[in-house]
């Protein structure tokens, strides 16, 4: 195999493990710099409050993942509406996971939306 077979294997592989890990089931660490909000805890904010902390949480990593994939489309960034969606689906994970976190919703929410397998 020559050296730039090889290199390509070698950045495609990192890549791949940056992006597994980004969407991993560690989204609860990102997730305090936003605030950590438990799924019960979740269904007491604002919707106000629920669109901030989604899209702070969310779009950053949309954007990562966007650069990771090379791709022209950010399903999230690029649809001003997306939140919406989005809080409606972290509402629905944490009806059914109230032992969980919102994050670990919205990191759902991600996957499906990128269509990415769950983990």
């Amino acid at each position: 195999m020559s050296r730039l077979a090889t290199a390509i294997k070698y950045r495609k592989a990192l890549l791949m493990g940056c992006w597994v890990m980004a969407l991993s089931g560690q989204t609860s660490l990102g997730a305090s710099l936003f605030g950590d909000h438990t799924c019960q805890s979740w269904h007491k904010q604002s919707y106000g409050e629920k669109r901030t902390w989604t899209n702070a949480f969310l779009a950053p990593l949309s954007l990562t993942l966007k650069g990771l994939q090379k791709s022209k489309e950010d399903k999230y960034n690029d649809d001003p509406k997306a939140h919406e969606e989005a809080i409606l689906d972290i509402d629905a994970f944490c009806l059914k996971h109230p032992d969980l976190g919102a994050a670990d919703g919205a990191g759902r929410y991600l996957k499906k939306l990128l269509d990415m397998p769950p983990t």
